[in-house]
């Protein structure tokens, strides 16, 4: 081959070991990671479909809106959540952010008080926002401290959907597995 068809061939150079590969968006990371553990993602478009989404969880569960808690005004007010259950058979929450590298839900005691995981419901019902994506923990590690300055929350801890059928390993070790619903729209609540 000459000189010029060498140079108009098809052929593509290869890729460069110094160029950064591609990544997928930390959106889709996420789900990925998260619904791959066991945990149920739902997209909603807009209010309706939060409403709708949120009954569908509640009946394929058999809960009814008595059997909720929450520690969250605006959640309790928009979803009618009356607090004086003894048994809670599920907790709504909204989180503080969803870590796209590891699929896990990170909160605080703004959304669980001063509870560990173990001591919540079995059912756990997270309301997020397309915004709460970050790429790490220590992404959003700074997010929090951006958010609420000197007054950082405590009890921050990550949430992983545990797929009870999966076998475990020495990283799932001690996680406490529970029923992980994520309801993520950008609707006010």
């Amino acid at each position: 081959m000459n000189f010029l068809g060498k140079f108009f061939s098809g052929n593509k150079p290869k890729k460069s070991k110094y160029l950064p590969e591609k990544r997928e968006p930390i959106e889709i990371s996420f789900v990925k990671k998260f619904t791959l553990n066991g945990g149920k993602f739902l997209y909603c478009e807009n209010e309706a479909e939060l409403r709708i989404s949120f009954q569908n969880i509640l009946i394929e569960n058999e809960i009814s809106t008595s059997e909720l808690i929450s520690n969250e005004n605006s959640i309790i007010d928009y979803f009618k959540i009356d607090n004086d259950v003894l048994n809670p058979k599920a907790l709504v929450v909204n989180c503080e952010f969803l870590i796209s590298d590891q699929g896990s839900i990170m909160v605080s005691n703004q959304q669980i008080l001063d509870k560990k995981i173990n001591q919540l419901p079995e059912i756990l019902i997270i309301m997020a926002k397309t915004s709460d994506f970050k790429n790490d923990v220590s992404e959003a590690m700074s997010a929090i401290k951006n958010k609420y300055g000197k007054s950082i929350p405590s009890n921050i801890t990550n949430i992983h959907a545990t797929n009870p059928k999966k076998n475990s390993n020495f990283i799932s070790y001690k996680r406490t597995s529970k029923e992980l619903y994520l309801l993520l729209s950008d609707v006010n609540k």
